[in-house]
């Protein structure tokens, strides 16, 4: 829905769906309240509890995994898009382990990273280095409208 809003901005605007753009899968624990994870699955709680980036639920991923799935989905929209401004639509989860990335930040610590619905982060993917631009950024405090 966000993607479609977007592009009914820009005219000469496509939208391309990318399944390893979406969020972390959790497995057996996926749709669960916490609560429910904690009772059903006490050992594996307390599993995730000490390490959350390592942890992989029973079928499902562990935060490393996620990174480097949508690293590998970003690298290819990147190279299949040279040159071009580019945007991608996605969830909080892969939208905080490519900005830990490209910062450097350790995916211990990618739970850190403030990112609301809705909201715009931006990271300039250059040669040398990456540069955060927006994090976290919802237009409110700018005179301005995007362009």
């Amino acid at each position: 829905m966000t993607a479609e809003v977007i592009a009914s901005y820009h005219s000469d605007c496509q939208i391309a769906f990318d399944k390893f753009l979406m969020e972390r899968h959790f497995g057996v624990w996926e749709g669960l309240y916490f609560d429910e994870i904690e009772s059903k699955y006490p050992v594996q709680h307390q599993a995730w509890k000490r390490n959350q980036a390592a942890f992989k639920p029973e079928a499902g991923e562990s935060v490393y995994d996620l990174a480097e799935r949508v690293r590998l989905s970003l690298k290819q929209v990147i190279a299949d898009n040279q040159g071009k401004c580019i945007v991608v639509v996605s969830h909080v989860g892969p939208i905080r382990t490519l900005i830990a990335s490209a910062v450097g930040m350790p995916l211990e610590r990618y739970r850190q990273i403030s990112v609301d619905p809705a909201s715009v982060s931006c990271v300039d993917y250059g040669r040398r280095q990456n540069n955060l631009i927006l994090l976290n950024f919802h237009g409110r405090h700018w005179g301005g409208g995007w362009a």
